[in-house]
């Protein structure tokens, strides 16, 4: 659930602070725009890492405990 709330948290600083590239710019207006975009890029990379490991550890659990569960199918001596 963190991972999403990053990704979506990223998304939003995107929008509010980086927005669409300015026209025209002053290379600090330039600059301060790449700012903001690569910190929201890596703030939406770092939440979809940790969503993606979140999935994969869930999916990994999951297995490991119908690997282990009984089967109701098998005979008993």
């Amino acid at each position: 659930m963190s991972g999403a709330a990053l990704v979506v948290c990223g998304f939003v600083y995107g929008l509010s602070f980086a927005g669409l590239p300015y026209q025209d710019t002053t290379p600090e207006m330039q600059e301060r725009w790449l700012f903001h975009t690569r910190m929201a890029d890596r703030i939406m990379l770092t939440g979809a890492t940790a969503l993606g490991c979140g999935v994969l550890w869930r999916a990994v659990l999951w297995i490991t405990r119908m690997l282990q569960r009984p089967r109701s199918d098998e005979h008993r001596p």
